[in-house]
C-alpha cells in the first residue's frame, strides 16, 4: 500500500478541488480589511450615541433636582423653616443617591433668605463650572424645555 502526500494530485482530482482546498482561508489583507470596516461602523455609532447619553444625563438632573424641590418643601412644611443644607432631608425626606446629578457631581444649594427665591439649587452641567451655559437652575429649567 502507497501512502499519498496531501499535495499530490491523484487522477481523480479536479483543477478546481485542487485549487479550492489552496484557496480554504482568508488571506491577513481581507482580516485586515474587514477589521478596519468594523472599526469604522462603531466609531459612527459611538458618534451618534454620544449627544444621547448628554441628553439622558440632563433629563436625569432635571428630575433629580425635581425630588430635592419636592422634598424641600415636605421639609419647610413640617419643620417651618428651609433646610440649611440638602444633607439634611436625608433620611426622611429624600435619599442619599437622591443629591448628585447625571454627572455624578453634587448639586449645589444655598439659602436665599432675602433672595427673590427662598432658595438656590443648581447643577453646574457637564463642564462643572458655575456660571456657564449649561448649567441647570431648578427654578427655569422648564422653562428651557419650554422654549
Amino acid at each position: 500500500m502507497t501512502m499519498l502526500n496531501r499535495n499530490t494530485k491523484t487522477p481523480f482530482q479536479s483543477r478546481a478541488q485542487t485549487q479550492t482546498r489552496a484557496r480554504a482561508g482568508f488571506s491577513l489583507l481581507e482580516l485586515m480589511l474587514v477589521l478596519v470596516i468594523l472599526g469604522l461602523l462603531s466609531t459612527v455609532a459611538a458618534v451618534s450615541l454620544i449627544p444621547q447619553a448628554n441628553k439622558a444625563k440632563i433629563r436625569t438632573t432635571k428630575q433629580s433636582m425635581g425630588v430635592i424641590k419636592n422634598a424641600i418643601t415636605q421639609y419647610e412644611l413640617e419643620k417651618s423653616r428651609i433646610p440649611a443644607t440638602v444633607i439634611e432631608l436625608i433620611p426622611e425626606f429624600l435619599e442619599e443617591g437622591d443629591i448628585r446629578d447625571g454627572w455624578k457631581q453634587d448639586f449645589y444649594y444655598s439659602p436665599t433668605p432675602n433672595g427673590t427665591r427662598p432658595y438656590t439649587l443648581m447643577s453646574f452641567g457637564k463642564d462643572k463650572l458655575p456660571d456657564t451655559e449649561d448649567d441647570i437652575d431648578v427654578w427655569t429649567m422648564n422653562m428651557e424645555d419650554a422654549g
